[in-house]
């Protein structure tokens, strides 16, 4: 059970993972500006602001926070995701225009022309206690930008939990499966892209490998995008970078063989 007094923001080692969550989150949207946990405790009597937060987000959230109104203000009221397509057009917020936002947050206005789409997704991690994952985009938002947040937004309350409940183990968990989610998403993507599968296919090939080869799948993933692309495979925000040991690296290179004897001639 998540302690009584528990407030996340007095605990660093959460901030430190809710960051790296959110650069695997800012990979998975290429087209954000900005990525943000927006936490609420109202038995603190807190007013919700960001936690965690990667380029603009913090000031696009305070300044739909302000009053100026906003999916952010909007899914953290109601408690549902919101999403906007155009932000400025919308006619849902007609306070919240780009000229109001820089004047609200006056250190992003150089970056306002470029907002487009922004998405919010809320929840409770516990009684009383707010939890919102939100996203500004360069391009319109669509229902997928949703479907990924709201992914996330499960990992970042199971965070909160976790480390509310002083659970270390529980917490270094929650830092693997990060390193592995974003392993795996790369490796998939770089199928994808070489072969012309789709996400689902991908998923089952680098399974089934991985059973086939009595290796980790974390490993072959990081293997298969370092054969492949012939550097090191990016691990951003991981503590300790996964390293694939010969055998993961020998199924790799099998593995991709295979694939490109069996890709569709074009």
């Amino acid at each position: 059970m998540p302690a009584p007094d528990f407030q996340p923001r007095q605990h660093p080692e959460l901030i430190t993972l809710l960051q790296r969550v959110l650069e695997r989150l800012h990979a998975e949207l290429p087209r954000a500006l900005g990525v943000a946990v927006t936490v609420q405790d109202k038995r603190f009597g807190e007013t919700p602001s960001a936690l965690a937060a990667l380029g603009v987000e913090a000031e696009m959230v305070a300044a739909q926070l302000s009053g100026l109104g906003g999916p952010v203000a909007d899914a953290l009221n109601y408690q549902v995701p919101v999403l906007s397509v155009d932000l400025f057009s919308d006619e849902r917020w007609p306070d919240l225009t780009r000229d109001a936002a820089a004047r609200c947050a006056p250190a992003i206005a150089s970056s306002l022309p470029e907002v487009c789409g922004v998405a919010a997704v809320a929840g409770f991690w516990r009684t009383d206690a707010a939890i919102m994952l939100s996203c500004t985009l360069r391009e319109p938002g669509s229902a997928s930008t949703v479907a990924t947040l709201i992914a996330y937004e499960q990992l970042v309350s199971a965070a909160l939990v976790t480390t509310a409940a002083q659970n270390e183990a529980a917490f270094e968990d929650l830092l693997t499966a990060l390193q592995s989610r974003g392993a795996i998403e790369q490796a998939k993507g770089a199928l994808i892209g070489a072969i012309g599968c789709d996400a689902d296919q991908a998923w089952s090939v680098l399974r089934r490998a991985s059973q086939e080869f009595n290796v980790k799948l974390r490993e072959l993933a990081v293997a298969l995008v370092e054969h492949i692309s012939g550097r090191p495979a990016e691990q951003p925000g991981a503590a300790e970078p996964i390293a694939p040991d010969g055998p993961a690296r020998d199924a790799a290179r099998l593995l991709w063989t295979a694939m490109v004897k069996e890709r569709p001639s074009a």
